[in-house]
């Protein structure tokens, strides 16, 4: 059966936006523009990278979130009046205790905004999504309809990472005896898979590795196979490959009087929404969407210099 392809819908949609991180792309000026954006403790971050690649880099990927975030939020650099939407360079943002970036709470109630980014090699990938809000109480107070956690991860296939080491560190016993029952190729294929979901589930959550990556666990037994249309300029350039219904579920810690039929709590496939694509044979890239209810994706790819082009 051909695989389904995915098209945004009715439902709430998840935007991602793929930005390659070619260095050699972002001239002088351009470089100035993102910087003028940049709030004092952004300029800061980036100033302390003491390779210059990893100092660009940083700025690229400030200048990609700050573009992209405005581009979502319905600004338009012609219409400076308008009280829709925010400039790139008056994006405010909060972190949480383990660093996980938000917006500040009056933008996000303003824009209904909630973001999440990731980059490795030469891609960047942000995910976004737009939440809408109800009038509650008598004084007119606003409220989120629905707190959606959002998460996002890209990675990059490495044969010179040694993974079997890894997986009684980080799998669980089921993750580690099915990937180990796949031939040598799959094996690797099925390791990046997981890493790329389980970063992003912890990513979702905001807890960082404080969440143990063996108290949940993927399986791929139930997935459907679709196919997720690209687009760069409004234009179809390609379509990624892309698996939906992962199976989620949550481990609790065992003593080694247990018996391993007890590990499982519950599953959580319900209250989540899991995605694995391929942007290429070298890059995958997985969305984890904590809320109840489906979600649709989108897939946008985004060059630096037409991205800046909008604000100049």
């Amino acid at each position: 059966m051909a695989p389904k392809l995915l098209q945004p819908c009715s439902l709430p949609t998840v935007k991602l936006y793929f930005c390659p991180l070619d260095l050699s792309s972002m001239n002088f000026a351009q470089a100035q523009m993102i910087k003028s954006w940049l709030s004092e403790d952004e300029s800061v971050k980036v100033s302390r990278y003491i390779q210059l690649t990893a100092r660009d880099k940083g700025l690229m990927v400030r200048g990609y979130l700050r573009g992209i975030l405005s581009i979502c939020s319905g600004y338009k650099h012609d219409e400076p009046k308008a009280d829709k939407g925010i400039a790139p360079g008056d994006w405010r943002f909060q972190y949480g205790e383990k660093g996980k970036p938000s917006l500040v709470p009056e933008q996000r109630e303003m824009t209904g905004l909630e973001f999440n980014i990731s980059h490795s090699g030469d891609w960047l990938v942000i995910a976004v999504i737009k939440q809408s809000w109800y009038e509650s109480g008598s004084l007119g107070a606003r409220s989120m309809a629905e707190n959606v956690e959002l998460g996002v991860d890209i990675e990059r296939y490495r044969t010179s990472t040694n993974i079997y080491p890894i997986l009684n560190h980080y799998f669980t016993q089921d993750e580690s005896e099915s990937l180990l029952a796949l031939d040598e190729h799959e094996q690797r294929e099925r390791f990046f898979d997981l890493w790329a979901l389980k970063e992003s589930y912890i990513k979702a959550k905001g807890l960082g590795l404080a969440l143990s990556l063996k108290s949940f666990s993927f399986g791929f037994s139930q997935v459907t196979d679709h196919e997720l249309a690209l687009y760069e300029d409004n234009t179809l350039i390609e379509t990624l490959s892309l698996m939906s219904n992962l199976n989620l579920n949550f481990h609790k810690e065992v003593s080694l009087t247990e018996s391993r039929q007890d590990t499982v709590s519950k599953s959580a496939s319900d209250e989540w929404s899991l995605f694995l694509g391929r942007l290429n044979s070298e890059y995958r890239f997985a969305v984890s969407i904590g809320s109840a209810g489906d979600f649709g994706l989108e897939a946008n790819k985004m060059d630096l210099s037409r991205l800046l082009t909008r604000y100049q």
